[in-house]
């Protein structure tokens, strides 16, 4: 093992998996306990339950309670707004608050106590992933609602590192990101992975070679799904090591991967990550893919327990080389609320992006869309070219796509190839902190 990677690792990080159940079950009593007297939401579903404080005191007694579900927390700022009762009484610091990807938008309240937590796990995934106090950071994430930025940021900062924040090109306009970059000399990049690759393209516009004439030594993505395909392409266009970072406004920092990059280590000391079936919500084994819990072990404000975050994935019980003894997550297969069906093939937007990835012909921007007619509906994928197509030359590349996709994914969804800058122009896809890649849309109202 590499020394100076030894010496980085805290003590709970290689703790035993019994002192990590220790310390799991000490911070659940308490997060439950002040769920049961401070925060009516939970209180009124658990004693519908029949559950008390008293019946939970390891992380195995977790499946006493219920699942709770975005769609709870929507019911309930509904009936008690405009905060909720899932937020307690503690006072706040901040509030941020969900994307909106998959829904309305939800607030969140955050202590200092919270906040200073988040940032404390924000500089152990930092940390992990090569950063140090002599780095200088450009985050091209917002400090806004979405809690991405200042995660980040924050982060950054406790480990002594310099900030350059930079925020989304509609805040500083790419070619001045990539001037930035170029003249003082940024080390690391924070970025989502289609920011990051629409910034490659800028830079080459502005005749600069990515892999050559910038420092950048390690780029932290987040934000979005990052396929295999995608991160390659980012490690060869920036010549760089990409780190892909997995958490929520529900689970900030919670994750991160080390710098074998071989799955996301979960914060366990902080968090209790469990995997259900998504039908029955019974437990599933270490290994077998499932729907992702998630329960806080540190929260004074807005706590979350059995939080259904709706990721697909797996959890991992085999050791870590670099020596950390949390369990890992694996990557995600996809969201349960954006699989779509096909002749009985289940589709997540992931499969399709590794697919794209791998052809050279096709642009940054694409986009699966479920299209309804009553009771019938088709999937088409839309993805951009990489430059202006005639019109043979655009039906020739939709075969060759869908055929490809139907050799990778075993079924044939119809493609439709568009011009650059059609699906989304420059100024909408600089600006945006997440790209949408699923659109669910009646025939006859297309975009």
């Amino acid at each position: 093992m590499d020394r100076r990677t030894e010496v980085n690792l805290e003590a709970i990080e290689r703790a035993s998996r019994g002192e990590i159940a220790a310390l799991q079950g000490e911070r659940l009593r308490a997060q439950v306990e002040n769920a049961w007297q401070n925060v009516p939401f939970y209180r009124k579903r658990w004693e519908a339950a029949g559950v008390r404080p008293g019946d939970i005191r390891t992380p195995a007694d977790l499946v006493k309670l219920p699942v709770v579900t975005k769609e709870d927390f929507e019911e309930d700022l509904a009936q008690n707004p405009p905060f909720g009762s899932y937020q307690g009484n503690a006072h706040p610091v901040r509030i941020h608050a969900s994307s909106g990807t998959t829904g309305a938008p939800k607030p969140f309240f955050h202590t200092q106590s919270d906040i200073d937590w988040i940032a404390k796990l924000s500089a152990r995934r930092l940390r992990a992933q090569g950063m140090t106090p002599d780095d200088l950071v450009q985050v091209t994430l917002p400090f806004s609602l979405y809690i991405g930025g200042p995660i980040a940021i924050e982060g950054a900062m406790k480990l002594g590192a310099c900030v350059l924040a930079t925020g989304t090109g509609a805040m500083t306009t790419s070619r001045r990101q990539i001037e930035i970059a170029r003249q003082w000399g940024s080390t690391v990049l924070v970025s989502t992975p289609s920011y990051a690759l629409r910034l490659a393209e800028v830079a080459r516009e502005m005749g600069f070679d990515p892999a050559r004439d910038f420092r950048f030594k390690m780029m932290y993505v987040t934000a979005e799904v990052c396929a295999p395909e995608t991160r390659r392409e980012l490690d060869r266009t920036w010549n760089t090591r990409v780190y892909d970072n997995y958490g929520s406004v529900e689970a900030p920092a919670s994750t991160y991967e080390c710098h074998l990059r071989d799955g996301w280590h979960i914060s366990e000391d902080a968090y209790i990550f469990e995997t259900v079936d998504p039908e029955t919500k019974q437990p599933v084994p270490a290994g077998q893919d499932g729907v992702l819990l998630i329960t806080s072990l540190f929260r004074e404000a807005s706590p979350f327990i059995r939080y259904r975050v709706g990721d697909i994935v797996s959890l991992r019980d085999d050791p870590c080389e670099c020596g950390r003894t949390f369990l890992r997550m694996s990557e995600v297969k996809g969201r349960a609320d954006e699989m779509l069906k096909l002749r009985g093939v289940s589709i997540y937007p992931k499969s399709i992006e590794q697919v794209l990835r791998t052809i050279p012909e096709l642009g940054l921007e694409w986009r699966l869309v479920e299209e309804s007619r009553g009771s019938v509906q088709d999937i088409l994928v839309e993805v951009e070219a990489g430059r202006a197509l005639s019109d043979a030359e655009r039906g020739e590349m939709e075969a060759s796509v869908s055929e490809q996709l139907k050799h990778h994914l075993g079924i044939r969804p119809e493609v439709r190839i568009f011009d650059p800058n059609t699906l989304i122009s420059e100024e909408a896809a600089d600006g945006r902190v997440k790209a949408k890649r699923v659109v669910r849309r009646k025939i006859g109202n297309r975009e």
